[in-house]
């Protein structure tokens, strides 16, 4: 019988996303860049940055037109290349808030976190599919090789910002979830989140009793305190992420009586970040028309979803936050109808890392979350964040492509186990379906 022949279409949904946070990109970068008006060329930050933009959309043609399969080499290359480069920039990268984060090569600057965020995702995506039992979930051997590569790439960045061994801790656990980890895991998982809540509040609160005077004597005490910290690189960052969290959780004083700290780790970036929401009122003060943005030294990046809604107004926010959860909806509705279980892993695991950093930034940007550098994914000024999001993204488009079809009746999952090699034939895990 001959096999019915597939029309191979890329999923507009996902297409339409991107291309709104673009153009949002392109926007809200322009008008916060300010403070790299050195040299009187208003064109040249975005500039460059319309540039990352462009060789990510090259990226993402590139990607899509690829069949899923191929990914697997793309990991053994990806894996090697990823510790290595974090190896790199822990012993030699040039110091970026308290830690070092990035290498300079050739005039470029390339930071490890997003390459290993990247990498993890093909990884697990690959193991997990590997090491799927018969009758459905993980297999033991399967669950063990996960957390190696989690614990792995944690180590390697821990150092290099607590945020991004977060991230990836989160999306590793919830890339378990989807592949079939049991619900005993599951249960001892939601146990250590529970204790490790409790000891960053009992860390909190059992250095608030020694804390004595004003709220700008707190800081400078911290700041002495962080800087007696020099017995290794995993202590001097310990100090740094207990002020923020003693910050974020609050120390009892109003945060509009602080007096504003633009010292290392201080509370400038959040106030200037809440000023410019406030000053947004709700309806937005325009493209162009941010008053903070020369204020607020990382405008441009770590706080840009806060100029956002400056300049946007609340419908700009939300229209970008939908954007990233349409992301993840739309990934979950192609993942449910995939026949393997590497395309489901693939793509949901993509789009969780895409919308977990998203929504990371805007809590942060918003003071929900203790403040930490996260770019907002395809919106940020950084060119090592938009390459590797673009190619998350074309990695997601080729799962639509080649892993489903559209049809008149909806997504429908493709049938081809001839054209996959046979570690790679595992069924959609039966917590997807």
């Amino acid at each position: 019988m001959e096999k019915k022949k597939v029309k191979y279409t890329s999923d507009w949904t996902l297409w339409a996303c991107y291309i709104i946070l673009c153009v949002v990109s392109v926007i809200e970068v322009f008008s916060a860049s300010s403070l790299e008006l050195k040299n009187g060329n208003v064109y040249s930050p975005i500039a460059s940055h319309v540039k990352f933009l462009l060789l990510g959309l090259v990226a993402i043609l590139v990607l899509e037109r690829i069949h899923y399969k191929y990914f697997k080499g793309l990991m053994l290359l990806a894996a090697p290349l990823s510790v290595v480069l974090a190896v790199v920039v822990a012993l030699f990268g040039k110091s970026v808030g308290g830690a070092s984060r990035a290498i300079e090569i050739g005039g470029l600057s390339l930071q490890a976190a997003e390459p290993c965020k990247f990498t993890v995702v093909l990884l697990l995506a690959y193991i997990f599919a590997r090491f799927q039992k018969k009758e459905g979930g993980l297999s033991t051997k399967g669950i063990v090789l996960g957390f190696g590569v989690m614990l792995l790439f944690v180590g390697l960045l821990i150092t290099q910002g607590g945020s991004n061994a977060f991230l990836i801790m989160l999306v590793s656990c919830l890339m378990m979830i989807i592949a079939g980890l049991p619900t005993r895991l599951l249960v001892l998982g939601w146990t250590c989140v529970a204790l490790a809540v409790g000891s960053v509040l009992w860390l909190h609160f059992s250095g608030k009793n020694d804390a004595a005077g004003t709220a700008g004597e707190t800081v400078a005490a911290q700041t002495v305190e962080k800087k007696k910290s020099d017995s290794g690189i995993l202590l001097k960052r310990l100090p740094v992420w207990k002020s923020r969290i003693d910050d974020w959780l609050g120390t009892g004083v109003p945060e509009y009586k602080k007096p504003t700290v633009y010292e290392h780790d201080g509370n400038s970036q959040r106030h200037h970040a809440s000023m410019a929401i406030a000053n947004g009122k709700g309806i937005g003060v325009g493209p162009g028309n941010s008053r903070e943005c020369s204020r607020l030294q990382l405008a441009f990046s770590d706080f840009i979803y806060a100029i956002i809604l400056e300049e946007l107004g609340l419908i700009g926010g939300i229209v970008v936050l939908l954007c990233y959860i349409g992301i993840v909806i739309r990934a979950g509705m192609i993942g449910t109808q995939c026949k393997n279980a590497y395309p489901t892993l693939l793509i949901m695991g993509m789009a969780l890392m895409i919308s977990m950093q998203a929504l990371y930034h805007m809590g942060i940007s918003v003071g929900l979350l203790p403040v930490s550098g996260q770019p907002l994914p395809f919106i940020s000024k950084g060119g090592t964040s938009i390459l590797i999001m673009s190619m998350a993204m074309g990695v997601m488009l080729s799962v639509s492509r080649y892993a489903v079809e559209r049809t008149p009746e909806g997504l429908r999952g493709i049938e081809d186990d001839d054209e996959l090699p046979q570690d790679l034939r595992a069924s959609n895990p039966s917590g997807v379906m």
